[in-house]
């Protein structure tokens, strides 16, 4: 399938797995495929999606604030600890003492697993789901080659919470489909 992507589409993949990593995540997720989009898209699709306040930095934002909501839980966990005698920032600083300051935050991931500071990152279900119905919306458009429009309307029919959460924050999305299918209709 990959071999039927267009090159804004291919560097949709790799900004993926970059951000991916730079999050942290075990595993290629949907919202790391639309920040990929959001970051290589043409103009045309750029300025669609900008129109309704679907950006990268708007985007990130809202992945960045949900991890802030980690590090609240963080802070909840080592008060809830710490009323029955167990001091969670002194096991961190002695954690940072003696294996370097970002050993905490560097150690585990939400899965218990260690994280992937290099090599592939595997997709989640859900992003694998996305990019085959990406490649079903460029078949059903007579459109040989996947790009960024198809990825995105992959996203969408994919419906993974988190992901189209981002997108009808700022706009709804049967209206975001219908344009995207105009755009790619009046390219064709």
């Amino acid at each position: 399938m990959f071999e039927r992507f267009g090159r804004s589409a291919r560097v949709t993949v790799v900004l993926a797995q970059e951000e991916a990593r730079e999050l942290g995540a075990e595993e290629i997720r949907p919202e790391h495929l639309l920040v990929g989009v959001l970051q290589s898209a043409g103009r045309g699709l750029a300025a669609l999606l900008g129109a309704h306040g679907l950006t990268v930095d708007a985007v990130r934002g809202r992945l960045e604030s949900a991890d802030d909501s980690e590090d609240a839980q963080f802070d909840d966990d080592a008060e809830a600890l710490r009323r029955i005698g167990i001091d969670l920032y002194a096991i961190r600083a002695k954690m940072a003492e003696a294996f370097g300051r970002d050993a905490w935050d560097n150690a585990l991931n939400k899965s218990g697993r260690r994280r992937r500071r290099y090599g592939h990152i595997p997709f989640t279900k859900a992003s694998k789901k996305a990019l085959e119905l990406a490649l079903r919306e460029a078949v059903a458009h007579k459109d040989s080659t996947i790009l960024c429009e198809h990825l995105v309307l992959g996203i969408l029919r994919g419906g993974d919470p988190v992901a189209v959460g981002l997108i009808t924050e700022h706009v709804d999305t049967g209206r975001l489909r219908t344009e995207i299918i105009g755009s790619l209709d009046a390219a064709a």
